[in-house]
């Protein structure tokens, strides 16, 4: 279920046609970067990550079921939140974490994750949410790594 890159580009234009017509739509942002990708790849090999990667996807989607998932990027994943998954998105990010912490301690995938609401009095493109769940993203990522 997990969609392209080109197809995030076509839904961050119809986030923006929406923003700019007036009609705020319901738009949360998580972004998703996948740990330790190289040090797999360099360590066991490509077919290794390979599998990382998939183990990844996988657990994004199933953890934001009735939400679109893409991949941006080689390790790079976006989810933009609708509908249950909208309604109920600090459960299941706070959930989502839970798992990485788990992984984490026991080997598993991780992920760092980064999320932001569409704010209607602040944004006036998609952009300007994505960047903010980025610039989250990056603190996770450097909390993760630091080991807390």
């Amino acid at each position: 279920d997990l969609k392209s890159k080109h197809a995030f580009t076509e839904a961050e234009a119809e986030y923006n046609t929406a923003i700019e017509t007036g009609k705020t739509p319901e738009l949360s942002v998580l972004v998703c970067d996948v740990n330790g990708l190289k040090q797999i790849n360099d360590t066991l090999g490509h077919k290794a990550g390979d599998q990382y990667l998939l183990d990844a996807s996988k657990l994004i989607c199933s953890s934001f079921k009735h939400s679109p998932v893409y991949r941006i990027g080689g390790d790079e994943f976006v989810v933009t939140l609708q509908g249950p998954d909208y309604e109920q998105r600090e459960t299941l990010v706070e959930r989502f974490g839970a798992v990485i912490k788990k992984n984490r301690a026991e080997g598993g995938v991780v992920i760092a994750s980064g999320r932001s609401d569409f704010i209607p009095e602040i944004d006036t493109s998609f952009a300007q949410v994505f960047e903010r769940a980025d610039a989250v993203m990056y603190e996770n990522k450097k909390k993760l790594k630091q080991g807390e």
